[in-house]
């Protein structure tokens, strides 16, 4: 009988060979789907409204990139945690400075955006960023970023002390077109307020250093010595507000300009062609008469030809005490002057050469006076110019404070319209009722004396006709006549009484009887004048007896 023999095997079994091909695959298939479920990331947004876990796609320029996961409440209790995977291809786009947020539809100033999620539903927006990747938590966005992140442009700061009808995404314009966008405001302190804009490619480089921005929001207008000034710009900026930037007329295109660099927002367009200009001085006029009618804002003007602008008006700019212990305190205005206009330099070296110049002009002559722009309106200026009665003077430019001032002159045709004013007045207070009243009076009177001038010129007129009807009498035509014949006769009588001494000598007679009688009746006329008794008492009456007098 044999024996068995028995033998060991160090093969595996083939049978094993199924399980351990099983085992593999399931460890490939782990492996892939470690390997291609991708990055996982958290997203923290102020509210989940339109995301939903496994249905919300995370996309970048319309393309599926990953998928929320998990969508739960924070532990603050005022934030949602959206969890979710980025695909293994996209896990470049999550960098240090990407950004999320909700793309859903909304209405706004831009217009109408995200309709195409009406039908799909809301999907999250991933902007990658261009830092170094590796970030895996984020904080997602409330609204779309007003510029991406792959633009090309530049960036740029605004200050101003307000801010009109300003907001977040306006556009910022440029001779009309729309090259940018406001994408942040915030207030540094009570005093400033700093706007963000940015600039896209290639307008960037229409922005130098001597660019100058102002507010376009609305419509600007001004009264001043000049007239009415309407200012608008395009109508998308008026109508919604926006940023307009432009080179200042007669300057120069300056230099290029970086990102970040920093520009003074002006409130409207006349603010900025008043002070364009980085470098300008600040002068005091000091004035002997009323400066009403000159405003703040209004030019200051060499010879028609504009210098400058009025900043203010006001007593503080006197020294101390100044106002109360002078006579007559004069009105302090204080007007800033651009070196850029006189010297065509706008640099603080400019500045020391117009202190100097100005100087030497005073000296000559150089004098400020205060004109009238406008008889219209009552607006004034201030204008710059050589006055002869300066060039007698041993004037300079001199400092009230910390500010130099130029000699102050008055404008002849000013001085006559002011001293017009002041008759004018004085006329106003006149007491014209009262003088009316008596001149009505004296007028009713004239009116009288006319009448009664023209009554007796009737009378006289009357008359006239009387004397004219009597002079056309037939008998006065006769009178020369008569009286000829009468004179004949008398001369025959003289003649006849010549010839005849006797009755000559009888009529001398007769005559000088007549006289002594006629000087008779004279004297008896003269005593009854005096004693009208005489007829009856031809003696004078004696003395009346006195009872018991000694005779």
């Amino acid at each position: 009988m044999q024996t068995p023999q028995i033998t060991k095997r160090t093969k595996l079994s083939s049978v094993w060979l199924i399980p351990f091909l099983a085992l593999i695959v399931s460890l490939w298939f782990v492996t892939q789907h470690y390997l291609t479920r991708g990055t996982q990331i958290q997203i923290r947004f102020a509210s989940a409204e339109g995301i939903e876990a496994g249905k919300t796609q995370i996309k970048t320029l319309n393309v599926d990139v990953g998928v929320v996961t998990r969508v739960e409440i924070n532990r603050d209790l005022t934030t949602v945690n959206v969890t979710a995977r980025i695909k293994p291809q996209a896990e470049n786009l999550l960098r240090q400075d990407s950004k999320f947020w909700v793309v859903k539809p909304r209405v706004g100033a831009k217009g109408v955006s995200g309709l195409t999620t009406i039908l799909s539903g809301a999907y999250i927006e991933l902007e990658p960023g261009k830092d170094y990747p590796g970030k895996t938590e984020f904080v997602g966005l409330d609204n779309p970023p007003l510029t991406r992140t792959n633009k090309q442009g530049v960036n740029l700061y605004l200050l101003s002390e307000r801010i009109d009808s300003l907001n977040a995404g306006d556009p910022v314009i440029h001779k009309g077109f729309e090259v940018g966008q406001i994408t942040q405001i915030e207030v540094l302190n009570p005093n400033s307020i700093k706007t963000n804009i940015f600039i896209e490619s290639p307008y960037d480089k229409m922005v130098t250093t001597n660019s100058r921005f102002y507010n376009s929001s609305g419509v600007s207008f001004a009264v001043n010595a000049q007239g009415i000034e309407v200012f608008a710009d395009a109508i998308e900026s008026t109508l919604t507000g926006g940023i307009t930037f432009d080179l200042p007329t007669g300057m120069t295109e300056g230099e290029a300009i970086s990102d970040g660099t920093e520009f003074q927002l002006y409130r409207n367009k006349l603010a900025m062609e008043k002070h364009p200009f980085k470098h300008s001085l600040d002068f005091l006029l000091l004035f002997n008469r009323s400066i009403r009618g000159l405003n703040i804002g209004e030019f200051v003007e060499y010879r028609g030809v504009r210098i400058g602008t009025v900043v203010d008006i006001g007593f503080k700019y006197l020294p101390d005490d100044n106002f109360v212990k002078a006579t007559k305190p004069p009105v302090p205005v204080l007007v800033r002057l651009d070196p850029a206009r006189l010297l065509g330099q706008d640099t603080s070296e400019a500045g020391k050469k117009m202190l100097n110049t100005l100087d030497v002009h005073i000296r000559n002559g150089l004098r400020a006076a205060l004109k009238t722009g406008s008889l219209v309106t009552g607006q004034s200026y201030i204008q710059l110019d050589f006055y002869p009665a300066g060039q007698k003077s041993q004037a300079r430019l001199e400092y009230v404070g910390d500010y130099p001032t130029i000699p102050t002159e008055h404008d002849d045709l000013d001085s006559m319209l002011s001293d017009f004013g002041v008759f004018a007045n004085k006329l106003a207070n006149l007491p014209l009722n009262e003088t009316m009243s008596q001149l009505s009076t004296t007028l009713l009177q004239a009116q009288e004396l006319i009448n009664q001038a023209e009554a007796m010129a009737s009378e006289l007129k009357s008359v006239a006709s009387s004397v004219d009807g009597f002079m056309q009498n037939e008998e006065l035509h006769r009178l020369p006549n008569e009286l000829t014949s009468l004179i004949t006769k008398l001369t025959l009588l003289v003649d006849n009484l010549g010839k005849s001494d006797g009755a000559v000598a009888e009529v001398e007679t007769t005559m000088m009887k007549l006289s002594q009688t006629l000087d008779s009746v004279k004297k008896i006329a003269d005593t009854l004048e005096s004693k009208p008794d005489s007829l009856i008492f031809s003696q004078p009456r004696g003395a009346d007896p006195i009872p018991g007098a000694k005779k």
